[in-house]
């Protein structure tokens, strides 16, 4: 598989998957409400359906594991449309698993010369969490426009998880820089810009979430959750470009 179709083709199976197990983790504590899941599930499952676009040029592992992921997440979604609570997250959830083990058998097939499978499927299930919840609370915070009374709490949480995430890539990114300073990135070949694109989609979008994160008020609540929302545009595009080009660098060198 070509570089950059391989980054690609990783960045929609982090985002399916973190995207699904957002929602999963939204709807089993059971603080959302339908709409709001249905929404999600229907963005989890087009990320599912462009991974599965995508996998053409990798292994028959891996072709598996998006086509499970494609089959859970369709039917995740189609039954939100009913009362089969129990079903759907049992759907979900296998969905989920597979592509996770996606992402598993990503790292092992095409490691980061440097860094090896065990940090590569750490970086990318970081970045998985990340992409998932920051996206799904992207969402969740517009949706207070619809229901204003909404507990703050599962915003909360998605941010809690989305600064977890964050940690993880940015330990991660300041490893690989202080111990390879000379290795192929993309980009300019200058260690001012490695720490520059380090700030900007690490540290940059971490202190972004966590800005989100005190917005999160329960009562009283006023305008915090719109800025809250506001801020999460930023993170989730930061994130998204940080997906692509981390996936570029792993992959290179």
């Amino acid at each position: 598989m070509h570089p950059l179709l391989a980054a690609l083709y990783v960045a929609t199976l982090q985002f399916a998957a973190g995207a699904l197990l957002a929602t999963l983790l939204s709807e089993w504590r059971a603080e959302v409400t339908a709409g709001f899941l249905r929404l999600a599930a229907v963005t989890a499952l087009a990320g599912a359906c462009l991974a599965y676009l995508l996998v053409g040029g990798a292994g028959p592992g891996e072709w598996a594991c998006a086509l499970g992921l494609l089959v859970g997440t369709l039917a995740y979604t189609l039954l939100q449309f009913g009362r089969a609570r129990g079903l759907r997250l049992v759907a979900g959830g296998l969905g989920m698993a597979a592509g996770l083990g996606g992402l598993a058998l990503a790292a092992v097939a095409r490691p980061s010369p440097l860094l090896g499978v065990g940090w590569t499927a750490l970086a990318s299930l970081a970045s998985a969490l990340a992409l998932g919840t920051s996206t799904v609370a992207l969402l969740l915070g517009h949706w207070y426009l619809v229901t204003p009374r909404l507990s703050a709490r599962p915003l909360r949480r998605l941010c809690d998880l989305a600064i977890v995430a964050l940690v993880v890539l940015t330990g991660v990114g300041l490893w690989y820089l202080v111990t390879y300073p000379e290795a192929q990135t993309v980009g300019p070949p200058s260690p001012l810009f490695r720490w520059v694109g380090l700030l900007s989609i690490s540290l940059f979008p971490l202190g972004v979430t966590i800005a989100a994160r005190l917005c999160c008020q329960q009562w009283p609540r006023g305008r915090a959750i719109q800025a809250a929302t506001g801020l999460l545009y930023i993170v989730a595009a930061l994130v998204l470009a940080g997906a692509l080009a981390g996936n570029m660098v792993l992959l290179t060198g």
